[in-house]
């Protein structure tokens, strides 16, 4: 009759335990990349009162007979389904659209590292991504020295850092490149004795001063005029301005000019002068409208034009534009810049950082690193929603967003615990239900022995 209250017992004791796993999955229904817990019981065993037996004669056989001992729990899982997202627009909150984990450490050498699915992170006073404990959030970082169109990511992982006293150093600048379109139908400049396009005084361009001023009787015969800046070595600025002057059909001359910064202007000639051009005049042809020019027009500003930044020399090339009957629309894209300083930086669904300098240069800063495990559910939780690795969960596998099967982030977002308050208070339900029933089987066979004691009287 005692085998009844011992079954009850273990019975109070397994639901309680799950009663405490639906107490801590329902506290935690708000929290950050909180991952529910699950708890399944079995029964412990049953004592064999009577064994089987088979047929034999003309009697059948028999099966056991058995009482079972009682519960205790089999299992306390760790579900680890995607919760919902909660959008933040917090440039450091990030989300991970499927498996893996972050990986954080607060090892100098970075050795000692937790795994979280928690990406609420921040910037500290040095620049380090951490977590809210203070962890630092692992990745690679890029070489501060290569910041710019060429940067050299480290291959070991480390603390992300997101330094705003970062800045870029001047590039000078080395290709410009035209694109766009010259109007065919643009009036043909009379190019006769006594005429030239610059200089002269039935020209194009007049010689005022020390300006070249539009003529207005030739405005007709340039299809465009267009300016840009290139950068010398210092990161000093440049104005460059250059005319197309149509002077035969499917073919443009090119007239270059330096605009200096106390309002002088240069005619680039192949002279050696402040502003030098290798070939002058550099004609540009067009076939079926599109440009035949291979050749590149190379421009040189002296030293005594930089400030110290010395000589920069240039190439431009023009093979990108086409001649049609239409409005003429040019632009340039050049690969100079002058010095630049962190504005701000965004995280990219492959996770990388990437840096918005202040001469308007994007550069990458790191690259956030992911983990994933052969058996996620056997890591080991420890504090402040974070995880370790066991023997039983595997060795971490590393890799980046978005490669080798590795799931893109969502940043500016936040995972939300997946936690199914419906299913937990039915699942409550179920657990009080069961505890009380427990309960219930102490107190009758309690009453059972109350009987038997009584016997005597």
């Amino acid at each position: 009759m005692m085998r009844s209250m011992f079954s009850a017992v273990s019975g109070l004791s397994s639901h309680q335990a799950k009663m405490d796993v639906i107490g801590n999955n329902i506290a935690n229904v708000n929290t950050v990349g909180y991952k529910a817990g699950r708890v399944t019981f079995q029964e412990v065993f049953s004592q064999t009162i009577k064994g089987a037996s088979a047929a034999q004669g003309g009697r059948g056989g028999t099966n056991p007979h058995q009482i079972g001992l009682g519960i205790s729990v089999a299992s306390i899982d760790t579900i680890h389904t995607r919760g919902s997202v909660e959008r933040t627009d917090v440039p450091t909150d990030v989300m991970i659209n499927g498996d893996g984990f972050f990986m954080v450490s607060n090892d100098p050498n970075f050795l000692n590292r937790s795994y979280t699915r928690a990406g609420n992170f921040y910037v500290d006073a040095a620049g380090n991504l951490n977590t809210a404990e203070g962890y630092r959030v692992l990745g690679y970082r890029v070489d501060e020295s290569t910041y710019g169109e060429n940067p050299i990511f480290k291959s070991n992982l480390e603390g992300l850092v997101i330094n705003r006293a970062a800045s870029v150093p001047a590039q000078s600048t080395a290709k410009v490149d035209f694109e766009g379109i010259l109007n065919s139908e643009t009036k043909l400049f009379p190019d006769t004795s006594g005429h030239g396009v610059v200089g002269g005084a039935d020209s194009v361009y007049l010689a005022v001063g020390d300006k070249f001023e539009l003529n207005p009787a030739y405005a007709d015969t340039v299809a465009r005029e267009n300016t840009f800046e290139v950068y010398d070595a210092l990161g000093g600025v440049h104005k460059i301005k250059q005319c197309f002057v149509k002077i035969a059909d499917n073919k443009f001359q090119v007239e270059t000019f330096y605009m200096a910064n106390d309002g002088k202007m240069y005619h680039a000639t192949n002279g050696g002068t402040e502003v030098d051009s290798d070939t002058e005049p550099f004609e540009v042809d067009f076939v079926d409208g599109k440009s035949t020019t291979t050749a590149k027009l190379n421009i040189t500003i002296a030293d005594t034009m930089t400030n110290g930044a010395g000589p920069l020399s240039f190439n431009i090339s023009y093979d990108k534009l086409t001649s049609f009957a239409n409005d003429s629309k040019v632009s340039t894209t050049s690969d100079g810049y002058k010095q630049g300083t962190l504005d701000g930086f965004s995280i990219g669904p492959d996770g990388t950082i990437e840096g918005i300098f202040s001469n308007g240069l994007k550069s990458p800063l790191g690259r956030i690193a992911l983990a994933n495990f052969k058996n996620p559910a056997g890591l080991l939780k420890t504090q402040a929603n974070m995880f370790v690795n066991t023997a039983n969960s595997g060795t971490p596998m590393i890799g980046q967003p978005g490669e080798s099967g590795f799931a893109t982030l969502n940043p500016g977002a936040l995972e939300m615990s997946n936690v199914d308050l419906s299913k937990e208070f039915t699942t409550m339900i179920t657990t009080q239900r069961g505890f009380q029933a427990n309960s219930r089987v102490i107190t009758t066979t309690d009453q059972m022995l109350e009987e038997l004691v009584n016997l005597k009287r």
